[in-house]
């Protein structure tokens, strides 16, 4: 029997093994966490942990049929696979450890030596789907019985998480102008998951301040070109290729304009950052994002900060931040504005109306903080919440609650604290039975 790459996924996540684990070369092998399976974007499960021969190691779990394929499928040069600490194999037809990238050698575990079932693929059924965070659910009768109860403790652990970003400004603000901060907050938030370090890097080595000096200078028609040169430039990303110009909706002499601007103006002294470009969709593209931050900086001639805190002051905030937002060349989607109201604009505003000791400034923002909806989530959300609820879904309502479900999984259920979080205490204390 040859099984499948994805059965063996079902194997480890249920953990069907039985006896002392030994790898390959004798050490002694307990799995304390088998980690989340990351639906093979990467190793193909994240944050284990293991004791390997005495020692914890806290890494990811790459699995193969055959110990070769690690090679065959180019792993050893991809610096994705240097956070992984164990390769568990069906077969070991090398004989020996493979190694990572960075020269590491990685223990081996040869699953068929200690697979608790006969290799049969139906066993598959009998298990929890692949993707889950534990092998229990956490609170499935709280959540059934009791869902106000679990959604206020979601809120208010949402508010800590607010607290721990606001706590977290206060330091940036006091190292940096709070334009420098603000324009920072959302470089890096447009960088989504994949390419957050890279956008942080261009905010960082081209500061705000440069932009706004040359746009000061710059009429109306060439200011967003301008904008875009400078970020465009420093990212690496000029002169653009054909292919390229078609992640954005400009035509070809507004491209023009933009090469040309950067060729005319002092070119930026450091290297370009490294950029996750493998599979990435056309909209999440790094351009296409410093296009969209080029959008927001252009549009005002007063700068982004005080845009920001003017329309924050109006009577409907949201509605002038969206359409400050979703009016340009290279407008923000609903979802995208959502996230970056949460993670952004509201963190910063409560920061900088505390350093400013502006009260109203401060109010404004812990209205905007209570009054936000939920939105759309992510794999993170979804997966804590399932993780808690099990079989009886909760409702989210606010984005405080689908912050809080955030909070839960990076204090709690990633680092694997679940005796720290408030949800296994309020189970604990009402006595119900997962």
């Amino acid at each position: 029997m040859k099984p499948s790459e994805q059965w063996l996924a079902q194997v480890w996540q249920a953990q069907w093994l039985h006896g002392d684990l030994l790898t390959t070369d004798g050490r002694p092998l307990r799995i304390v966490y088998r980690g989340v399976w990351t639906h093979r974007r990467g190793p193909d499960f994240a944050d284990a942990l293991v004791d390997l021969a005495g020692t914890l190691r806290s890494g990811d779990i790459e699995l193969h049929v055959k110990a070769s394929d690690w090679f065959t499928h180019g792993h050893h040069d991809d610096p994705e696979y240097d956070t992984v600490i164990l390769h568990v194999v069906w077969q070991d037809d090398l004989g020996r450890p493979v190694t990572r990238r960075d020269g590491h050698r990685i223990a081996t575990l040869e699953l068929s030596r200690f697979l608790a079932l006969p290799a049969d693929e139906s066993h598959s059924s009998h298990a929890r789907p692949l993707g889950t965070l534990g092998f229990q659910y956490c609170a499935p009768s709280l959540a059934a019985h009791e869902p106000d109860v679990l959604h206020r403790l979601l809120e208010e652990a949402g508010d800590r998480r607010l607290r721990d970003k606001v706590a977290r400004l206060h330091a940036r603000l006091g190292a940096q102008t709070p334009g420098q901060t603000l324009y920072w907050l959302l470089a890096d938030a447009l960088g989504y998951h994949r390419n957050r370090d890279g956008m942080r890097a261009v905010a960082e080595n081209l500061p705000l301040e440069r932009i706004e000096t040359a746009l000061f200078a710059t009429r109306g028609d060439q200011r967003f070109a301008t904008a875009a040169a400078f970020l465009l430039g420093t990212g690496g990303f000029l002169p653009v290729s054909n292919r390229e110009r078609h992640l954005a909706p400009l035509d070809q002499s507004t491209w023009q304009a933009i090469e040309t601007i950067w060729e005319n103006c002092r070119h930026s002294a450091t290297p370009p950052p490294r950029w996750n470009l493998a599979g990435i969709r056309p909209a999440n593209h790094p351009l296409r994002r410093l296009l969209a931050l080029a959008s927001l900086i252009a549009s005002s001639d007063r700068g982004i900060l005080t845009e920001l805190i003017d329309r924050i002051r109006t009577d409907h905030p949201r509605t002038a931040l969206s359409r400050w937002f979703q009016s340009h060349p290279i407008p923000l989607g609903r979802d995208r504005l959502h996230d970056i109201l949460v993670n952004v604009i509201i963190p910063f505003v409560l920061a900088y109306g505390e350093a400013m000791e502006d009260e109203t400034l401060h109010e404004i923002g812990i209205r905007l903080w209570y009054a936000l909806p939920a939105g759309r989530g992510n794999a993170l959300t979804r997966l804590t919440l399932e993780q808690i609820c099990g079989p009886h879904p909760l409702k989210i309502r606010t984005a405080r609650a689908e912050q809080g479900l955030l909070h839960l999984y990076h204090t709690g259920c990633r680092p694997r604290r679940c005796h720290e979080c408030p949800i296994a205490h309020l189970v604990l204390q009402r006595g119900h039975i997962a």
